[in-house]
Parts: structure tokens; sequence; C-alpha cells
């Protein structure tokens, strides 16, 4: 009985112990690890507007460029519009939006998206848009589908398919979409894959579209 409770006492003290230091490296890291997560995003951001001319023709410094993050609920009538267009919080999510700044001047807008239709689950990237909304750049934060299928939706010959295009509405062509102006090439055997990422990119695009229609960001 003393050796029963001798032992337990001990492992009590060392689970105690690790607890507790566990707590003070997670406290003493927590910095550095917030540090890491903004350079993160932000490298998301500028990943979006890296090839984009028309800010490169206005001389924009890209070294100098900041990212204001806005509220999504902020942004009137987004949900609804959201709704409107079958892209409910089952669907697609709008995970932030972030102003393109350089100095004083918006040059546009970046949208993180979580495309929750992945046939592996969860696909979350960003989306950027010039101030016309058009496409700038498509960049990946996380995603898990079948490797050598899904996968490559994280490569910029599928992302590169909605640079350049402005007016949404995307679609696949295995969606018979005959005639679209948006077509997007489904990647051979991921057509779920390819689906959700453009439903993501749709969404992207209705929300930088509430942004640029003006009057519609509730102070």
């Amino acid at each position: 009985m003393k050796s029963l409770f001798k032992d337990a006492l001990i492992l009590f003290i060392i689970t105690l112990v690790a607890g507790v230091t566990l707590g003070f490296v997670y406290e003493l890291t927590k910095e550095a690890r917030d540090e890491q997560a903004v350079i993160k995003q932000n490298n998301a951001y500028k990943a979006v507007f890296e090839e984009c001319e028309e800010f490169k023709d206005k001389d924009v410094d890209m070294s100098s460029i900041t990212f204001e993050e806005m509220s999504v609920d902020a942004i009137a009538g987004l949900s609804d519009s959201l709704s409107e267009a079958g892209y409910s919080s089952s669907v697609v999510t709008v995970d932030g939006v972030a102003q393109f700044l350089s100095g004083t001047n918006t040059y546009g807008y970046v949208v993180t998206v979580t495309a929750k239709e992945g046939y592996g689950g969860d696909i979350q990237f960003t989306v950027g848009f010039d101030m016309e909304g058009t496409v700038t750049g498509v960049s990946m934060l996380s995603i898990s589908e079948t490797a050598g299928l899904g996968m490559k939706a994280k490569e910029a010959e599928f992302l590169n398919q909605y640079v350049g295009k402005s007016g949404g509405s995307f679609v696949v062509n295995k969606d018979n979409s005959a005639g679209a102006a948006n077509e997007i090439d489904a990647i051979s055997g991921a057509t779920v894959t390819t689906r959700a990422v453009t439903k993501g990119v749709n969404a992207a695009y209705i929300t930088v579209t509430q942004i640029l229609n003006g009057g519609d960001i509730n102070e």
C-alpha cells in the first residue's frame, strides 16, 4: 500500500513538473510564434500580388506594401450575397479580408477563404484582386487532397487559370459550362477539388464586389 502511494506521488510530481514546464515553454515562445504567424499571413498576401503588372506600372514599391485587415462582419450584405449565390457556411467561409496598401493608397484586396467541399477536407487559400475586381493571384494556405490528383490544385498551372479574369462566376468545364467566359479546366481525376476551389474563388469575388460597390463597409 505504501509502495502504491509512493508511486502515485512520484507520478503526480512528474506530471506536475511536466505541465508547468510545457506551460512555461508555451508562454516563452508565444510571441515568436505569433510573429511567425503574421509573417506567414503577410507572405500569403504578397504572393497573390507578386506578378501584378498594373501595380508595377504605377511604380508601387512592393517591398514597402502593407496589409490592413478588415472585419468580415463589417462588410454589409456579404452573408446575404453569399447565400443567394449558393455559398452557405457549409460550402465556403470567408475567413478574412485585407486591404493592399502602399502609403495611403489602396491598390487591391486579399480575401482568405476556406472551401468546405474538398475531397480530403477543408481547403484554405488567399485570392488577390485589383481595384477593378480582377484576380491577381491565388495562393494555397492549407490543403490535404489526394497526392498526384487533388494536390495538383497547389500548382501554378491550375491556379493561374483564375488570374487576370474578372466578373466572378467561374465554372468548371465538366459542369455543362459550354461557352462560359470564366471556364476552369478540371484537374484530371480531381473534379471535386476543382469545384471546391472554384467556389472559394467565386466567394472571394463576391466579397470584393461588396467592398468595391462603395458605401457597404459599416463603420
